[in-house]
């Protein structure tokens, strides 16, 4: 079988659903926006956008062509999403990422009519959450061509289960990218002032972003530098090693779908710290098996830091849960079969 998806091919999402298929003996094709090499894939750059569209749009549909695949696969339901929908011919799938159906049909009406026009032509479309799902079909599109799954952890992360050390020191992990979306800067004045409180806490910031110097500024600032790493970009394939060598995972973005980030930490045994939004509700239960911040901000981030000092039993019994929620509900393996029989009854 052949696939072309229109995806960032420089995303580690978009590497872990092509190099899967190409693993399969499959050809494999990426027609990306952003360059990037992906191992057995065949990866096309094409600098296309919403802005250059009339132009770009002609050498896209002309590489579908000459590719003419199987399967067209678009990730996201904006940008990529509309080179899919307007691409006469072929039928396509779209899978919804979070941001492009609860953040960009609110910036204006010509991104809504956008997103709507691809939901409407798409002959699947996969959402990573019930919240989401319901989203997408108050956009306009057909509850019945949804298919709602997570996109799952690999299975090799459950080599990398956390166990709790006997003391009292706790070590906090964001791994979120360094963007104002995911509020780090919050965490960091939160951490700050539970450290003033108790001094054997530890935070380790992974990832990059444009907040990167900004956010070094500010641990300077604070004169928290022992306290508080910064890892940088990060190998996605040591994600295991980096997690479960830590404690508790601290993840609030203003907001999300469900973050393959929260189900990693959940599978390597991490306890939670989320911001209350509806697709993390479908994951966390509040000071059972996670913590639901009730609003963004440094004291609600400090009261939750502290909570997690005091009640490190509850942690322990969180981690057990959490693993058996991975492996019941996401699982990369289990829920990739379903896009298999997506690809599968395509062309039926």
């Amino acid at each position: 079988m052949k696939i072309c998806y229109i995806a960032n091919a420089a995303l580690s999402h978009t590497q872990k659903w092509a190099q899967y298929f190409a693993k399969k003996g499959w050809e494999v094709h990426v027609i990306s926006h952003k360059k990037a090499e992906i191992e057995g894939v065949h990866v096309h750059y094409i600098d296309y956008s919403l802005k250059n569209f009339l132009v770009a749009s002609r050498k896209v549909h002309r590489l579908i062509k000459s590719i003419n695949p199987d399967v067209l696969h678009a990730h996201q339901a904006n940008t990529c999403g509309f080179y899919a929908a307007t691409m006469k011919g072929y039928k396509f799938i779209v899978s919804a990422w979070g941001s492009d159906i609860l953040l960009a049909p609110e910036k204006s009406i010509i991104l809504r009519t956008i997103v709507k026009y691809v939901l409407k032509k798409a002959k699947f479309i996969t959402s990573d959450s019930s919240f989401m799902s319901e989203k997408i079909v108050d956009l306009g599109a057909d509850k019945n061509k949804i298919y709602t799954f997570p996109m799952g952890v690999e299975d090799e992360l459950l080599n990398y289960v956390h166990k709790f050390d006997e003391d009292n020191s706790l070590s906090f992990i964001s791994n979120r990218r360094l963007e104002k979306l995911y509020n780090i800067d919050i965490i960091i004045d939160g951490f700050y002032g539970a450290l003033l409180k108790n001094n054997n806490i530890f935070l380790t910031i992974a990832a990059d972003g444009s907040e990167m110097e900004r956010l070094k500024s500010k641990v300077k600032e604070y004169k928290i530098e022992d306290k508080v790493k910064f890892v940088g970009r990060y190998n996605p394939l040591d994600v295991g090693k980096l997690l479960y060598k830590n404690d508790v995972f601290v993840s609030i973005p203003s907001s999300d779908s469900t973050s393959v980030s929260l189900l990693e930490a959940m599978c390597c045994g991490l306890f939670p710290i989320v911001s209350d939004l509806p697709a993390n509700r479908e994951w966390v239960h509040d000071k059972d098996n996670g913590y639901i911040i009730k609003g963004i901000n440094s004291k609600e981030v400090e009261e939750a830091i502290l909570w997690c000092c005091n009640n490190k039993k509850i942690l322990k019994e969180a981690s057990i849960k959490n693993l058996k929620i991975i492996r019941e509900k996401a699982l990369w393996s289990n829920n990739v079969k379903i896009v298999e029989e997506l690809y599968e009854s395509m062309n039926k």
